[in-house]
């Protein structure tokens, strides 16, 4: 009994972890850069990371390409967001769909205008990647593209190049 009145009170602790995904409709009112937007919500305004992916930081090669590309798909115009959770920096990370339904997120990997995010495991995003790189679309036309990710570690060691090992 008591180990049933356990499970019991357990339960609704356990159902509130399991968060369901919240949609949203909204415009988008300002572009950050490649990967990060506003979407205005009635008069809520959200700040949204794009799930999954990563696009070029400021300095880096393609930073503004790929902040335009996005602006050209969806900056003033009404947008979907399925929204995830809160990233570390109170960000929304969320799924971007326009008017037709077209997933932004891997229309922008497909396109070359950012990389799947290294610890994603969306095949979509993994596909379109691969199909990118292999046309030489976007940021895969250079030589050697450097990640995002390697950048901001490039960059918080002071500009110091990283050892492979």
């Amino acid at each position: 009994m008591l180990v049933l009145l356990f499970v019991c009170t357990l339960q609704p602790a356990i159902s509130q972890k399991k968060k369901e995904v919240q949609t949203v409709k909204g415009k988008v009112v300002r572009i950050i850069d490649g990967d990060t937007f506003e979407l205005l919500v009635g008069r809520t305004p959200y700040r949204i990371r794009m799930n999954a992916i990563d696009a070029p930081e400021r300095g880096q090669d393609y930073y503004q390409v790929s902040k335009q590309a996005l602006s050209d798909q969806c900056f003033n115009k009404t947008m979907t967001v399925k929204l995830l959770k809160k990233d570390m920096y109170q960000r929304w990370l969320g799924d971007l769909y326009d008017a037709k339904g077209v997933y932004v997120n891997a229309w922008m990997v497909a396109r070359g205008y950012a990389w799947q995010y290294k610890y994603s495991n969306d095949a979509t995003l993994a596909a379109a990647q691969e199909a990118a790189r292999k046309k030489h679309l976007g940021l895969w036309s250079q030589p050697s593209p450097q990640e995002p990710w390697t950048f901001r570690k490039v960059k918080r060691n002071g500009g110091a190049a990283l050892q492979v090992h």
